[in-house]
């Protein structure tokens, strides 16, 4: 008989005088998990999950135990932080039944799940965020050779202290207990979960690093659109409802992409993934100096506003930006008449080296002179601009490139962290959702609010690399 069909564990009961149980947190098909505190390590808090599989005989219990220590093994040599640390296996006897317990590290925070449940669904900037953030995780899990297999919004936590997603709970434990099933003829318990894992998991336990990509953009178009996979996904043709999913074109096409339904139509890779995400974020509206030119940087910088930005640089394109732009077109001109009327047969050999002058090397210095202003001309000063209002203080200019230069050096996804920024800058200012802030002086104060509250993201983020 296997401890998962006696009684849970009592409140305050201690295994092996160390861990003494706070709580019930969970139940799966091996066994509860418990929170415990270490009363060898200062009552730090950890987790106790309980491997009990549902085998008949002894000698089949023992096969599972050693092959979920040899499991159990390969996550002790895991070293990532955002992995919970593998801390024991605890072997124990209970009601004179030997029992078997995973010890990990306790990771405060919410589940994306419980976040779901309590708040609705996330934006498309939280979302991509968290892609962003678990990405690395799993390229760190497949070079070790490792797939995860049970990527949900309930495996992964968003933890408090950072904000930063954590992957828990590896198939280690099924992948174990069903390699003992498979010898002794019980039924096969699954690993992953219908909808968030692919076909070839579901229906042949075969799983690959794109096995786990797909699970994680299962998992986002959940926290996306807040409606369970059964219900995005039409079973009868083997294909997404996209219509359902409301994203941006591009992110949509990465989803896609991972969601394939053939293992060999996805992306095989993480790096692929992120080749495809920043190849889409560069066809976003994300170039902080073209913020700053527009001194879009702060709440309601969308779609809407890209469109308002193209359409403003080719009104702005089509006037003289300055008197040097305007000599230089008359000498264009001059040059292109003088050539037009030019009686080629009476040209001299030596005239052949200045008329290559005029033809390309003068234009070219032209356009080199005239790029070269546009440049140091081009931040901040637009003193062409007849209203004062729309000249930003030096000062502020060099706030908006320090905060770009210090999202740069964090190698951080700079579409989101704006986001992020523009909405904490909402929660403090709601009268302002919906609205650009410009750069017309009534706005200033708003501005300097939105440089703080970057400049202490950024600083929180500095403090824990």
């Amino acid at each position: 008989m296997s401890r998962s069909a006696t009684a849970a564990l009592r409140d305050g009961v201690i295994l092996n005088n160390r861990y003494r149980i706070v709580k019930q947190i969970g139940r799966g098909g091996f066994g509860r998990a418990y929170l415990a505190e270490d009363t060898q390590r200062y009552r730090e808090l950890c987790v106790l999950k309980e491997f009990a599989p549902q085998v008949a005989h002894d000698d089949e219990l023992r096969q599972a135990e050693d092959l979920f220590e040899r499991e159990a093994g390969i996550l002790y040599r895991l070293n990532h932080h955002q992995i919970p640390r593998f801390e024991a296996l605890l072997k124990t006897r209970i009601d004179g039944r030997r029992s078997l317990f995973l010890v990990q590290e306790y990771i405060l925070g919410e589940s994306y799940w419980d976040l779901l449940q309590r708040r609705g669904r996330l934006t498309e900037a939280e979302v991509n965020e968290m892609i962003r953030d678990i990405l690395p995780v799993l390229d760190y899990i497949h070079e070790s050779e490792l797939i995860h297999r049970d990527i949900s919004p309930d495996n992964l936590i968003l933890r408090d202290h950072d904000r930063k997603p954590v992957l828990i709970d590896f198939g280690c434990v099924k992948l174990a207990a069903n390699a003992v099933s498979k010898s002794t003829g019980h039924s096969v318990t699954l690993i992953g979960k219908q909808g968030y894992s692919p076909v070839e998991q579901i229906s042949r336990g075969q799983t690959l690093p794109c096995s786990d990509l797909y699970s994680l953009a299962a998992t986002a178009v959940v926290l996306l659109t807040g409606k369970q996979p059964d219900r995005l996904y039409n079973s009868h043709e083997a294909r997404w409802d996209w219509h359902l999913i409301d994203v941006n074109p591009a992110l949509k096409k990465v989803l896609r992409k991972m969601l394939a339904d053939k293992p060999g139509d996805r992306y095989q890779s993480v790096k692929q993934v992120y080749q495809a995400l920043d190849a889409r974020d560069s066809s976003i509206f994300t170039s902080f100096i073209s913020r700053i030119r527009t001194l879009k940087v702060a709440p309601g910088v969308n779609s809407s506003s890209q469109v308002a930005f193209t359409s403003r640089v080719s009104r702005k394109s089509s006037r003289p930006i300055n008197p040097l732009r305007t000599r230089i077109k008359q000498v264009s001109r001059t040059i292109n008449y003088r050539l037009a009327s030019l009686n080629f047969r009476s040209v001299k050999p030596w005239h052949w080296g200045l008329i290559a002058s005029g033809i390309i090397i003068i234009p070219g210095l032209i356009s080199f002179s005239l790029m070269n202003y546009r440049i140091t001309h081009s931040i901040g000063s637009d003193s062409q601009e007849n209203d004062p209002d729309l000249i930003l203080a030096q000062d502020e200019v060099d706030s908006q490139l320090q905060i770009h230069q210090r999202v740069k050096s964090l190698k951080l996804d700079s579409s989101a962290f704006y986001k992020e920024v523009d909405t904490i800058f909402h929660q403090r200012y709601p009268e302002m959702a919906g609205k650009q802030l410009s750069n017309k002086s009534e706005h200033q104060q708003y501005r300097q609010v939105w440089y703080q509250i970057a400049s202490k993201q950024l600083a929180q983020r500095e403090r824990k690399r």
